[in-house]
């Protein structure tokens, strides 16, 4: 069964054509990050691809984030030291945070994608921030750093403007 079809079971059908950014997702080295970059105006039914791909290719696991979306800020979380101290409590993560590093846990043991929506809301920082994870597949944030197996995350950049042009 080809690809477009499995696509088309899964709830996404398009007169664009997304061949080209298929084939440079699948050749991709495997030491490499892959990385598919979508892009365009709203209403291409890019997020839909993406949710579609990661059904079709049958991922256990779809992490996502819209950095478009609202975010409510977390309270602050207290941490609980070996000796069994309580420190003091530290800001909990953002939600860009805690989707990087689950899609860096899951993808240790199994295939993961990870779709970031909406990059053009995202501050020029953090898509520095992930021009370095494209390049060394570890993620740093305040809470630690984790690791991405490059054989199996796949990470979507959805985007309706142009990204920082490493990045892209």
């Amino acid at each position: 069964m080809t690809l477009r079809r499995k696509l088309a079971e899964f709830g996404f059908e398009s007169n664009d054509d997304y061949d080209h950014a298929l084939r440079c997702l699948f050749g991709q080295g495997e030491s490499n990050l892959r990385v598919l970059h979508v892009d365009g105006t709203a209403g291409r039914r890019k997020t839909a691809f993406a949710q579609a791909l990661g059904k079709a290719l049958e991922y256990p696991h779809t992490i996502y984030h819209d950095f478009s979306a609202t975010e409510v800020e977390a309270p602050p979380v207290a941490v609980v030291m070996e000796d069994g101290s309580i420190a003091a409590p530290e800001a909990a993560p953002s939600a860009f945070e805690r989707a990087m590093t689950e899609a860096c846990a899951y993808s240790e043991a199994s295939p993961t994608l990870l779709i970031l929506d909406q990059l053009q809301h995202a501050h020029f920082a953090e898509q520095a921030r992930l021009y370095r994870f494209v390049m060394t597949r570890e993620w740093t944030g305040p809470q630690g750093s984790a690791l991405a197996h490059p054989r199996n995350l796949v990470l979507a950049l959805i985007s309706e403007q142009p990204l920082y042009h490493s990045l892209a």
